[in-house]
């Protein structure tokens, strides 16, 4: 074996059961990212720790602290022999032993002056994770991270809250994964193929032998008593709650007294709800589709203006990140191409279809059909994405394969999400006031909680020290001013303050401090989002979430 093979082999042992999850593409996505962790604090290192170990490609940490005490007692990758050292040099080291395959480099400086110096410091980066960073310094690496379509994830752990905060701009999701995904059998309109299977084999239900009747697959009792009900009712299709039970009416009288074992029957009456549903496009994606032609021209016009001017350090977003949104925008247009022409407004056949009580001979026949006619209309696809590249004068290799055949077989579950800036949500002209204050009279405390943690951070930014965290008492009021100097700011309340002196007061108390109980939830949901963005798979959550942790009660609010 090669040294080549014997690698590959080691990592698919050691990843077997995140490949089951995203996929050899979505491990490819993961080990071509560089992510760049700002600050090797407890919170940071446990979220760098949970893409290491699933073998992100590489991480650079960023952090001009030495190790004192209070690492001791929070971040488990400090030992008390680093006292004094860099904590970015000590991190990295630690990280680095837990996944030979990862590579880890580190900056011991601070960011603020890093960004002074070099400004495309950031540029290079897949991903940016910012932890305990100050809202000054968080605002200016947000700018950098938005102009530049880099992903950036913002953490902070402060006593018992846990705030995380997504910013990925547009982000497209092809893989959504869902919980409870339906089978795509066509019931209401199935393929020429499958119509044939019938008319040939189950044309006459009333000569088969009783074994023959008891294994005919349910999707040909469903797509038969789909066929008798529209003879009876003018050609229509059996879409409302009324009409699918007329149908189930029909499938009843499928059953044979001298059959005792009819499983298919029953697979067939806890199937028509879903299967008798046109495979178009939903609401959302219709919307998605409309957009993506327009999107595709605007994009390809910016992409030829960036190769024009050889893609400056000042260029809006890298070549990379253009490409890959382009690319799926792209596939997009070809997808609405096919459902007007090919597909008649449906979309693209997924090609598998769930277990069902058949013959075995019979099953892979039927899968065979689906998965002939899912290629018939892969290539459909294809065909477009080619158009639309050579309409746009866009590269040949833009989107592969396999990328088409995945947005294929996900069509009815693609999604973008937009992702506001965060300087929009500190703005009184644009904060989301309505939001906020629902948020603020809820069980879980998040709204006080968030702007609890932005008045800390005011207050850290003009005293150069935490609330609380020399004197707790004495700090109370003049906290509280900074509590009202934030609502005013976000336009709520007319900066008086519905925040509870208790929760001030407790806010004061825990000056600060950063705990490893807390720090360990969020550098597990920290990554799971970061995850999320990389591989372009699940929905990830948008676009702040709050964790209590004196309550365990968490709220995601959009911002």
């Amino acid at each position: 074996m090669s040294d080549t093979a014997a690698v590959q082999t080691s990592k698919q042992r050691r990843y077997d059961r995140q490949l089951r999850l995203w996929g050899e593409h979505g491990q490819a996505a993961m080990e071509d990212c560089h992510v760049c962790l700002i600050n090797g604090s407890a919170c940071g290192a446990e979220t760098l720790k949970n893409l290491v170990l699933p073998g992100i490609g590489s991480f650079t940490i960023v952090d001009s602290a030495v190790v004192t005490e209070a690492d001791l007692g929070n971040n488990f990758f400090i030992e008390k022999s680093f006292l004094g050292k860099s904590r970015a040099a000590c991190v990295t080291q630690m990280l680095q032993e837990m996944n030979e395959h990862v590579k880890g480099a580190y900056v011991a400086e601070d960011i603020s002056q890093i960004l002074e110096a070099r400004p495309d410091f950031l540029h290079s980066f897949g991903m940016v994770i910012a932890t305990q960073l100050p809202t000054k310094d968080l605002l200016q690496v947000a700018a950098i991270c938005s102009s530049r379509s880099i992903p950036l994830i913002a953490v902070q752990c402060y006593g018992f809250l846990g705030y995380l905060r997504l910013m990925l701009n547009e982000h497209q999701v092809v893989e959504v994964h869902p919980q409870h995904e339906v089978p795509d059998l066509r019931a209401l309109v199935p393929p020429p193929a499958l119509l044939s299977f019938i008319s040939e084999r189950y044309s006459d239900l009333g000569s088969l032998s009783t074994a023959e009747y008891a294994h005919i697959p349910y999707v040909v009792l469903l797509v038969k008593a789909a066929q008798q009900w529209s003879a009876s009712n003018g050609g229509a299709l059996p879409l409302a709650y009324k009409q699918k039970k007329e149908v189930k009416a029909i499938v009843e009288g499928y059953r044979r007294t001298d059959t005792q074992a009819d499983v298919n029957i029953d697979e067939a009456l806890n199937a028509i709800n879903t299967a008798f549903a046109l495979p178009a496009p939903k609401s959302s994606l219709a919307k998605l589709l409309a957009s993506a032609r327009e999107r595709v021209s605007r994009l390809a016009a910016e992409l030829h203006e960036l190769q024009k001017t050889g893609a400056s350090a000042d260029a809006p977003a890298p070549l990379d990140a253009r490409r890959q949104q382009l690319g799926f925008w792209v596939m997009a247009a070809a997808l609405a191409g096919f459902v007007a022409a090919e597909g008649q407004g449906n979309l693209p056949v997924v090609g598998t279809i769930p277990d069902m009580t058949a013959h075995t001979e019979t099953y892979v026949a039927l899968q065979n059909i689906y998965q002939q006619q899912a290629q018939v209309d892969f290539q459909a696809v294809q065909g477009h994405v080619q158009q639309l590249c050579t309409l746009e004068s866009l590269p040949a290799d833009l989107v592969s394969v396999e990328q088409i055949k995945l947005v294929c077989k996900n069509a009815q579950h693609l999604m973008v999400d937009e992702f506001r800036p965060l300087a929009a949500e500190l703005s009184a002209e644009t904060a989301c006031t309505d939001q906020l204050s629902a948020a603020l009279a809820d069980d879980a405390s998040s709204g006080s909680l968030y702007v609890l943690m932005l008045a800390a951070h005011a207050y850290r930014a003009e005293r150069s020290c935490w609330p609380g965290q020399d004197d707790v008492e004495g700090d109370v009021p003049q906290f509280k001013q900074f509590v009202g100097e934030v609502l005013k700011m976000l336009g709520l309340y007319g900066g008086s303050c519905p925040i509870e002196d208790d929760a001030i007061h407790e806010f004061c108390r825990w000056g600060g401090a950063e705990m490893h109980a807390i720090a360990s939830v969020m550098g597990g949901v920290a990554s799971q989002e970061a995850i999320k963005a990389v591989t372009h798979q699940y929905v990830p959550l948008n676009n702040t979430f709050i964790f209590n942790g004196a309550t365990g009660t968490t709220a995601v609010l959009t911002l």
